[in-house]
């Protein structure tokens, strides 16, 4: 009996170690139209705002809305920033298709996942 109680404790676990990693995604709204311009008239449409590795919607939210976005208005680049700095850390902005994004945060291990184009 304790062999299988053994097992089936031993089977448990790894079927949580094997859970896949997007396990801790939290889907977020963006909270508004989620269009910014920047100074050359680009607009860029940002859509799908997800929190991960621990961030909440409201943090991811805020740093999306508050900062990232701030500093594609704040530009002439058709580009979206990269990296940039909310006033606590910095962030570094990645692609990992053609259109979505990941942000991420070195010191608190966070991130966030958004869609965005422009047009």
């Amino acid at each position: 009996m304790s062999k299988i109680l053994a097992a089936g404790v031993a089977t448990a676990a790894l079927l949580v170690l094997a859970a896949p990693a997007h396990a801790d995604v939290i889907r977020c709204s963006i909270g508004d139209s989620g269009v910014t311009y920047n100074r050359n008239g680009v607009g860029a449409q940002f859509q799908n705002l997800r929190a991960m590795s621990g961030m909440n919607c409201p943090s991811a939210r805020y740093v999306l809305n508050k900062w990232l976005r701030r500093k594609y208005s704040r530009s002439y680049s058709n580009r979206l920033p990269t990296r940039f700095w909310d006033g606590y850390v910095t962030w570094h902005c990645w692609k990992r298709s053609y259109y979505q994004w990941q942000c991420d945060e070195y010191d608190s291990d966070t991130s966030f996942r958004f869609r965005a184009y422009t047009f």
